[in-house]
């Protein structure tokens, strides 16, 4: 019997193996040298180097140019802030003139009738000149009492006025727009008083003080 002739088996292989059996041929090429791969890495430490430092120089003179910004509008707003008052004195200042005038006539010859116009006139004319910048004055006299609006100074019984509507007005309130500069102090009324009037007094609210007469919360209206 004879036997197949054998082939012989490929360098570094087993004999008989099949060749495809035995994995792609593994090739050995050369490795890079340390002194190349020093040198790579060198390269990009210097490529981020330089791009850190950029971005320093980048954020420093951000930071120069919004401190330069905020100097630059600081004083733009104080620039704007004394044109604003200077401008409400300029409207003022007439009428401060003008109650200079009245006074001075006044003291050269002494006519109340005609002083007190003059004070109307001034009065008149400082509102005016108020008004001219959106500043106003904010309604009281007769009013429901509004907190947001008025500051009550005191509670008092009324024949006259219902309970919560604004008797006097101590200090006159003023706006700016819609914005409160202060609110106008009052006087409030608490309604009808309790007890009847008695014959030679005055209103009472119903509560005796100390010596038995009338509270001294109590007014004539």
């Amino acid at each position: 019997m004879i036997k197949p002739k054998e082939e012989p088996a490929p360098r570094g292989g087993k004999p008989g193996a099949p060749r495809d059996a035995q994995g792609p041929p593994k090739t050995e090429g050369p490795s890079p040298a340390p002194a190349q791969a020093e040198g790579v890495a060198q390269e990009a430490l210097d490529s981020k180097t330089r791009e850190c430092e950029q971005l320093v120089e980048q954020l420093q003179r951000l930071a120069a140019e919004y401190s330069n910004y905020q100097k630059r509008m600081q004083r733009v707003m104080e620039e704007e802030k004394g044109r604003a008052v200077g401008d409400l004195a300029l409207d003022l200042l007439p009428a401060i003139d003008n109650f200079e005038r009245a006074m001075a006539a006044a003291e050269a010859k002494p006519d109340f009738a005609a002083l007190l116009e003059g004070v109307r006139l001034v009065h008149a004319q400082l509102l005016a000149g108020l008004k001219k910048h959106g500043i106003t004055p904010v309604e009281a006299g007769g009013q429901e009492f509004n907190p947001e609006h008025h500051e009550a100074v005191a509670h008092v019984p009324s024949e006259e006025h219902a309970e919560g509507r604004i008797i006097q007005e101590v200090h006159k309130g003023y706006r700016i727009g819609d914005r409160l500069l202060r609110p106008s102090r009052v006087a409030v009324s608490k309604g009808r008083p309790e007890a009847a009037k008695e014959e030679g007094g005055g209103v009472s609210d119903g509560r005796q003080g100390p010596a038995g007469g009338e509270n001294s919360e109590a007014t004539g209206k």
